[in-house]
């Protein structure tokens, strides 16, 4: 039965990611076309995409029993929209070359298939790779809910999968975290209110792309029979790097990345989850 869930759990996140093989060798070859600062702008839209991404929906009640053993373990799916200004970057012109005139866009990742060839001085021309033409970005991860001890549970999320012959190498992903039960601490409150961390990290390869992300918030909640409406305030916080592909003429360029966000404050209310 395990490894027959594990199956599905990986298969649907590779699906949910939506890279087939082809795609993530073509990725491959796109980054080993491009310099370091310029490898750093075609992935320019991950680090938010990411952060939105992980960070997405991770605490869905306030309510943490005091004691007590439960567990809950299921798929939770991720998700966040792109933006239409991410879907394009000015590169930075390499040794030898002058785009002329200057600011020629191009596209990231998330832009269009078509490779872009920017103009040079003296009829010279300098071609950048297209992008995937992407306008959501999904994971799906199998999620594991344990508790509670002095009102504290622990949530943990894993999944770990080889990507094809390509210098991807593994897509990992890991979670960990907990919520402590804040309304234990006053008995009168009308409300269920709980505080919660979260910490992850996600990679593609040696070092491809490493993405590792951190999630607070307090979340309140109340149960109406199976309804459980909920709101969570809190801050998100990711910072990725990434080495394009090796070359022969030396070590991979790196670069690093950041994106923080303070979470709105926003009503939901989720579906509940069984084991």
């Amino acid at each position: 039965m395990r490894p027959r869930l594990a199956g599905i759990f990986v298969l649907a996140a590779l699906l949910a990611l939506g890279l087939t093989a082809t795609a993530r060798a073509d990725l491959s070859e796109k980054l080993g076309a491009l310099t370091g600062e310029n490898a750093k702008g075609y992935l320019g839209p991950l680090p938010g995409a990411l952060s939105g991404t992980l960070n997405s929906a991770i605490f869905q009640t306030g309510k943490v029993p005091k004691t007590g053993v439960t567990f809950t373990l299921g798929i939770h799916v991720m998700g966040v929209n792109l933006k239409d200004e991410d879907r394009t970057f000015v590169p930075v012109d390499p040794p030898g070359f002058t785009s002329s005139p200057a600011g020629q866009p191009v596209s990231t990742i998330t832009g269009d298939t078509k490779s872009v060839g920017v103009t040079g001085q003296g009829g010279t021309q300098f071609n950048y790779p297209g992008g995937f033409d992407q306008s959501t970005f999904t994971l799906a991860a199998p999620e594991l809910t344990v508790g509670s001890f002095m009102g504290t549970r622990a949530v943990v999320r894993w999944f770990s999968a080889e990507i094809g012959k390509s210098d991807y190498g593994k897509l990992e992903l890991f979670g960990i975290g907990g919520q402590h039960s804040v309304s234990q601490y006053f008995p009168g409150l009308p409300v269920d209110v709980a505080a919660g961390v979260f910490y992850q990290t996600f990679k593609i390869g040696d070092g491809l792309l490493d993405t590792k992300a951190l999630h607070l918030d307090v979340t309140g909640s109340k149960s109406f029979g199976l309804i459980q409406p909920y709101v969570a305030i809190g801050y998100d916080t990711a910072w990725t790097t990434s080495r394009t592909p090796t070359s022969p003429s030396g070590p991979r360029p790196r670069w690093r990345s950041s994106s923080s966000t303070p979470n709105s404050t926003r009503p939901r209310t989720p579906a509940r989850r069984s084991a």
